[in-house]
């Protein structure tokens, strides 16, 4: 297995949505993807507990699709009755907006971040009201919701460096596996003040896991992301809900404007960028399971290595909106041309790593393949930095290939993945 998905995958879909199954390894957990073209994923973990099949849910999805998400369920066997728990990453509408629908259905424990609870007693402010639009808040108080705090536990997952809180002990997932749910650290400039993480692991040992240990490797685990990792935003489509959702929005930027606020712009780039870096940098490899659009592989060689040049303007201490002909300039570019050096030496050792976890050459060349496939798109704010990325990684393989002072198995290796690139349509 290359990350590409559990130990089998089949899968289904509609117009609205993508529904994919995968056994995850050890075979004693089974995952439902519910890729919805419009609004905010949904994840359901099913596994045997008391000799019941049981689910886990990591989000509830959009209200949008209140009229299709039961025989969604029910042509994806998963019974509603069954669910135990629905994990809501954070506070937007397109995450929890059938909530209270699932958990009428089941009765099933509803477990949130303690900043969403004001949300639930009516502590919105005038400009998230707006965003909110019509969702009824108010069917939420219906709910058994279980609010966790970062002091429940005083512990924390360290990534690269960053700590991120356990909001509660590992929850565990019948036979399987554990969950572990973590806050996001503290920004100034965030997506939502109450976003969390899941991880899942079949092992039972913490994360991040760098090593194999019984035959498991790291991408057979799975974090979902919420829209704190996302490779893709939300889209919206062209019927008339969305078309007035998006004159709405374009009216209240025009307000702003008007009152002297100025333009609100949300560049995804800096909102939780500490914590966003530190996910990039915190893996080895893992799978991500997003809050829109389908899963992609997260893995530290990508901000190690494969550089964007707004990467390393960043990296260098300046701003996003700094000139990228700094980096030309007679003080930045002998820095630069030493943080080349060292993402082609990082590069080299990962790949070693990678051999040493466990993965064949050919397994290898898959996930290098998957990482230069997921590099594109993303809207303009991202779109040249992951093309910029795929050339790199391109580069990276060509002196690989040829730097005679590396092994032989790393150099044939880098060539054998040229020719994929080569030969497979990306």
């Amino acid at each position: 297995m290359t990350g590409n998905s559990g130990a089998g995958t089949s899968g289904s879909n509609r117009d609205s949505v993508v529904v994919v199954k995968e056994t995850l390894a050890g075979g004693k957990i089974h995952l439902t993807s519910l890729v919805f073209r419009y609004g905010g994923n949904v994840y359901i973990l099913t596994y045997q507990r008391g000799g019941r099949t049981r689910h886990t849910f990591i989000d509830a999805g959009d209200s949008r699709h209140s009229g299709e998400i039961l025989s969604i369920l029910a042509e994806s066997g998963i019974n509603p009755a069954d669910i135990e728990r629905i994990i809501i990453t954070h506070r937007h509408p397109d995450h929890f907006g059938l909530v209270y629908l699932l958990a009428g259905e089941s009765g099933a424990k509803v477990v949130a971040h303690h900043g969403f609870r004001g949300l639930v007693e009516g502590e919105v402010g005038q400009m998230e009201r707006r965003w909110l639009d019509d969702s009824d808040l108010s069917r939420l108080k219906e709910c058994d919701i279980e609010y966790l705090h970062e002091s429940d536990t005083g512990e924390a997952v360290k990534l690269a460096g960053v700590d991120f809180p356990s909001l509660a002990e590992a929850v565990d997932i019948g036979e399987g596996g554990r969950l572990d749910i973590l806050g996001c650290p503290r920004s100034e400039m965030t997506h939502s003040p109450d976003q969390l993480v899941v991880l899942c692991s079949p092992r039972d040992d913490p994360h991040p896991h760098e090593q194999s240990s019984e035959g498991f490797r790291p991408t057979d685990d799975v974090i979902f992301s919420g829209d704190l990792w996302l490779m893709r935003g939300p889209m919206f489509s062209s019927d008339m809900t969305d078309i007035m959702w998006r004159f709405r929005a374009g009216l209240r930027q025009m307000r702003s404007m008007v009152s002297g606020g100025g333009m609100v712009r949300r560049d995804p780039r800096v909102q939780d960028s500490e914590a966003k870096d530190a996910l990039k940098k915190g893996f080895c490899l893992i799978r991500v399971k997003p809050g829109h659009g389908n899963e992609f592989l997260g893995a530290r060689i990508i901000p190690r290595s494969i550089l964007a040049d707004n990467d390393m303007l960043v990296e260098f201490g300046y701003s996003l909106d700094e000139s990228l002909s700094l980096l030309k300039s007679a003080e930045l570019a002998p820095r630069v041309a030493a943080r080349r050096e060292q993402a082609y030496l990082s590069f080299a050792e990962e790949l070693v790593s990678w051999a040493e976890l466990g993965y064949t050459p050919d397994e290898i060349s898959g996930l290098l393949v998957r990482i230069y496939r997921e590099q594109v798109g993303g809207g303009p704010l991202v779109e040249k930095d992951r093309q910029e990325r795929r050339e790199r990684l391109k580069g990276l393989l060509t002196r690989l290939r040829e730097d005679e002072t590396q092994p032989e198995s790393l150099r044939q290796l880098a060539e054998s993945t040229q020719s994929l690139l080569t030969s497979t349509r990306l």
